[in-house]
């Protein structure tokens, strides 16, 4: 009752999300993505100050469990990305339950001690696995990325029945779960995190374009990052430039703003094998091949410039002059705020969207995703490949419902998170989308057919002649007179 099925795009209206039509509907599927960070145990009882207002009954791990299955029950998403997920509960109370609902489940432990990881879970009735990821973020060896957060990326496949049996259908589609690190003034360990996600979301989509195929994505997690700061604006927007921005400006999570010195980003990304455009840098990518003539390695310039900013170019050579405020290592604080006119931008091509507003439509307050005694904050996200109206029917996801999300006021009158109706410090989220299952190529022209004639693989849309006159103006002239 507090938490509403909200209708985005035109669809049927509905109070609750509909049964997917996955095993059933030849032209379009219906499913449901949940992501929920649900409040590892471990970590309850680490920082129990941060939820000094609740009663013990609400805290305890056999209490928020019960409740926890019941949401997920209730709702039955066909994909759930679960956070904070702590091992020895997920085999012991999860797994056998999601297995029993019909759930196929992936789960990956944090490296090092931690005792939780993520979970992510499809149901196995309307959905194949074509491949799996399991990313460690811990790489001590690059010097930046030395936490134990970690992320799963998956590539399914929708099923639908054809007669009897279920066989794959439709474009496949790239589930990602993470959760990021939470420490607000290491945004570049954070920076770096984001990065390897969507390096490896990238090599999913190049292999299935490869193959002809396009990919949407779905991207869950927490991100320990505020709406519309850079971090946000990276995965919505495709792009960042970092070089001097200010680490808490990054992430929106803590602000010293009102300290003369703090924290920017300089370090550059190209010591985790990773691209300005968030790609994996390939051996070929990286050197030459050896030359004929001089039997010599040659570098070529993409590489060269990655190495501009790393740590060995920036050692000191014992020969250079010393020119004070030009070639010694004391900043000059009168260039403080200046702007930088050179440095690094990291982009990527993947088109993602939130699924949520970040707005609520009732009221005008700010979305909730988590809440403790240190305030509360929107750092979950569901993002999206959305559809935009391209020529492919099936490049996109078209949003249909979300389930509302809550204010801080209302939280704190239910006496904050975790309580006696949300079992964790988070919210759970939770979106419908639509698939669209027609195929990419269309071999008969008919003469009354209005459709547009897609040729697979190649990205181009062909009219056919009996199609709206202005659809028709912008055809091909040499399909026209063919």
């Amino acid at each position: 009752m507090l938490r509403v099925w909200e209708q985005v795009n035109k669809s049927p209206n509905t109070t609750e999300p509909a049964e997917s039509s996955l095993p059933h509907n030849e032209a379009f599927c219906d499913f449901t993505v949940m992501s929920y960070n649900i409040l590892a145990q471990d970590l309850l009882e680490a920082h129990q100050e941060l939820y000094s207002y609740c009663s013990q009954e609400v805290l305890e791990w056999s209490y928020r469990c019960h409740l926890l299955i019941e949401e997920i029950l209730k709702w039955r998403p066909d994909i759930l990305c679960l956070q904070e997920v702590q091992e020895n509960h997920y085999e012991e109370h999860l797994h056998p339950v999601l297995y029993h609902m019909g759930y196929t489940c992936v789960y990956k432990r944090r490296t090092g001690t931690k005792t939780d990881g993520c979970a992510t879970c499809y149901r196995g009735n309307h959905f194949s696995e074509l491949s799996v990821s399991l990313l460690e973020f811990h790489r001590p060896e690059t010097g930046l990325l030395d936490r134990d957060n970690v992320g799963i990326v998956l590539l399914l496949q929708p099923l639908v029945n054809s007669g009897s049996e279920a066989k794959a259908k439709g474009p496949p589609l790239c589930v990602a779960n993470t959760h990021l690190l939470f420490n607000p003034k290491r945004v570049d360990i954070k920076l770096a995190q984001l990065a390897i996600v969507l390096a490896d979301i990238n090599k999913v989509v190049k292999s299935c374009k490869d193959k002809g195929d396009h990919c949407n994505v779905i991207l869950c997690g927490d991100f320990n990052s505020n709406p519309y700061v850079p971090l946000y604006q990276l995965i919505t927007t495709g792009q960042l430039f970092y070089q001097g921005l200010p680490a808490w400006m990054t992430s929106g999570q803590w602000n010293p703003s009102h300290k003369s010195h703090h924290h920017r980003l300089f370090a550059s990304l190209s010591s985790l094998g990773i691209s300005d455009n968030c790609q994996y840098i390939t051996r070929e990518q990286k050197f030459e091949s050896k030359s004929q003539n001089t039997g010599k390695l040659k570098y070529n310039h993409d590489f060269l410039l990655q190495l501009q900013f790393c740590p060995a170019a920036c050692v000191r050579p014992l020969d250079l002059e010393l020119i004070p405020g030009v070639t010694d290592n004391t900043p000059d604080a009168s260039r403080e705020n200046q702007p930088y006119t050179r440095g690094f931008t990291i982009s990527h091509g993947l088109n993602l969207r939130s699924a949520y507003k970040h707005i609520l439509s009732s009221s005008g307050h700010s979305e909730v995703t988590t809440l403790h005694s240190e305030g509360a904050a929107t750092t979950d996200y569901i993002f999206y490949t959305p559809n935009d109206g391209g020529c492919l029917p099936s490049e996109g996801l078209k949003l249909t419902h979300c389930l509302s999300l809550l204010s801080e006021e209302e939280l704190w009158s239910m006496k904050g998170l975790p309580n006696e109706i949300f079992p964790s410090d988070h919210l759970s989220l939770l979106a419908e989308f639509q698939l669209d299952l027609r195929p990419h190529d269309v071999k008969n022209y008919g003469e009354g057919d209005l459709r547009a004639t897609v040729i697979a693989g190649q990205g181009q849309c062909h009219l056919n002649r009996n199609v709206h006159p202005l659809s028709r103006a912008v055809a091909s002239p040499w399909f026209m007179k063919r």
